[in-house]
């Protein structure tokens, strides 16, 4: 009978069928190393969670200690090997590995470039910052054979995401200059969703919960030790071990931020920088949150820690955007539990989002003050940091909303800033705001494909994972740093491994299906569809 439901369970989530299993042996190979339903999953123990991150960091050391000595096209070379040799081991080991090191990669990126160049750099080399991409691209690559038949239930997610990533390549004018972080900001996010998917769609519930609170431990562990380290020995001297002030890739960090006219440090521990640390810090917060609210009572008390732990790094790391997170989180909770559609759920949020920041900002300089940002974006920053968000979204949608086909991937932005270029430029260009760029520089039709790959991964993936965009999305409204896979790797990991196993799966538009209820018919053996 247990043989007959599983074996019905996989037909209908699409699996192949056995005997076509044994006549394809790399697609079988590779369901050995992804596994199946039945497999209990590779051990994320203390040691292999050390494993991957010393070959996180071996990733970035070898190519990075022969800086000055081989020629950048020589660089390049051994990075992108170093990336798909790593990636290709964990993989071999075990997809739970794999999930982890490429948090690795997210996270230590700037300490290693920090301790292993010592001298002065302009930028961070391209051959590390998209470490991730290599890392994404050979998984999907590995991926591929099953990715084809474990996708098919999720066909309308894919190609939405399809369309948005059409979209965003039309709009590529050259591969100069902003155009490559860009893509990998705009398409890496929702393809990890994905991915991350077609990995585990034939897992348990159990097998997926255990990787997803490796994760959460992990990212929590890297987070504490590093805020920890930072506040014994002093930001002054932790930025100076990390080289921040002679790094021009590291030096435009900011350690301060003002809330309502008061100053306050801020510290960013192994992420560097405190921003990011404090999104990533807000994201475990809400994925533990989730996990503690409907998993088992047996890790309650863990994730509770996890949360302790987080919300001490968020305050230290002085990170506002990463307060209005969980401020949309909870909104967001309290919007899918009462809507009957995902739009519902996601408008609400994004909505509550614009104006949660329009009140901070008019309380910080007055109520006139906020309402002219529709009228005239530059006008109101200045002083607090959330006026130059609040500007770059603005500037960016109305752009969206005027010029409709946009002025291509790569124009504007942050990187911008980086280069040079005068507020004007880069606040005008959607700068401050990942929806503000994405608006910019694809258009309209750009921003609503995004917009409609959300909602359909939300009503696809089940309540917790809706909730958890939504907050992502929300916030990233005001954040151009959380479409980064550095800050967003976490959240779209753990929206895909909130999945159930037999998630419902209702028709367009419907509301994300409740993941009691499908944890409750599984275990039964009924069908619910």
């Amino acid at each position: 009978m247990t043989t007959t439901i599983g074996r019905r369970d996989d037909l209908r989530r699409g699996a192949a069928p056995r005997s076509r299993e044994a006549a394809a042996p790399f697609v079988s190979l590779h369901r050995a190393r992804v596994g199946g339903a039945a497999d209990a999953g590779v051990p994320t123990n203390l040691a292999y969670l050390l494993f991957v991150t010393l070959a996180a960091f071996a990733v970035y050391a070898v190519p990075l200690s022969f800086v000055g000595q081989f020629r950048p096209t020589a660089l390049m070379g051994l990075a992108v090997g170093c990336v798909v040799v790593a990636t290709v081991l964990t993989m071999a080991v075990g997809a739970e590995l794999f999930v982890v090191f490429w948090l690795a990669l997210a996270f230590f990126q700037n300490f290693a470039v920090g301790m292993f160049v010592p001298g002065h750099i302009d930028l961070v080399p391209v051959y590390i910052s998209e470490s991730k991409t290599v890392a994404i691209v050979t998984a999907i690559a590995l991926m591929f054979p099953t990715a084809m038949t474990n996708l098919k239930t999720y066909r309308r997610p894919v190609i939405w995401y399809g369309l948005f990533a059409l979209v965003v390549v039309a709009h590529v004018t050259s591969l100069g200059g902003a155009t490559l972080p860009y893509l990998r900001n705009f398409l890496i996010p929702l393809a990890t969703v994905l991915l991350i998917v077609a990995m585990t769609a034939q897992w348990s519930d159990e097998r997926r919960s255990a990787l997803l609170g490796a994760v959460v431990r992990y990212s929590t562990a890297v987070l504490a030790i590093g805020t920890l380290a930072e506040t014994l020995v002093g930001s002054t001297v932790w930025r100076s071990i990390v080289n921040v002030d002679k790094n021009g890739a590291l030096n435009s960090l900011s350690s301060v931020t003002s809330f309502l006219g008061l100053q306050f440090d801020r510290t960013g521990g192994f992420v560097v920088e405190p921003t990011n640390a404090g999104y990533i810090a807000a994201a475990v917060v809400i994925i533990a949150a989730l996990v503690a609210i409907q998993g088992p009572r047996s890790v309650r008390a863990g994730m509770y820690v996890c949360i302790a732990l987080c919300v001490w790094v968020l305050i230290s790391s002085g990170a506002k955007s990463g307060f209005l997170m969980l401020l949309i989180a909870s909104i967001s909770g309290i919007a899918y539990a009462r809507s009957k559609r995902v739009w519902g759920g996601l408008l609400a949020g994004w909505s509550i989002s614009v104006l949660l920041v329009l009140a901070y900002v008019a309380a910080a300089k007055g109520p006139g003050k906020a309402l002219s940002v529709f009228a005239d974006p530059l006008g109101i920053i200045g002083g607090d940091s959330t006026t130059y968000h609040l500007a770059g979204f603005v500037a960016g949608m109305k752009h969206a909303l005027t010029e409709f086909a946009g002025a291509g991937v790569g124009n504007g932005g942050n990187f911008a800033r980086i280069a040079g270029a005068p507020v004007s430029r880069w606040i005008l260009t959607g700068g401050e705001s990942s929806w503000g760029v994405l608006a910019y520089q694809t258009g309209i039709l750009g921003i609503a494909l995004f917009a409609a790959t959300v909602a359909s991964l939300c009503k696809y993936l089940g309540k917790r994972s809706a909730v958890l965009l939504s907050a992502w999305t929300s916030a990233a409204m005001f954040a151009e740093a959380l479409f980064g896979p550095q800050t967003a790797g976490l959240v779209v990991v753990a929206a895909a491994l909130f999945m159930t196993a037999d998630a419902a799966r209702p028709g367009d538009g419907a509301a994300p299906a409740d993941t009691h209820h499908d944890r409750r018919t599984t275990e039964t053996g009924t069908n619910n569809d």
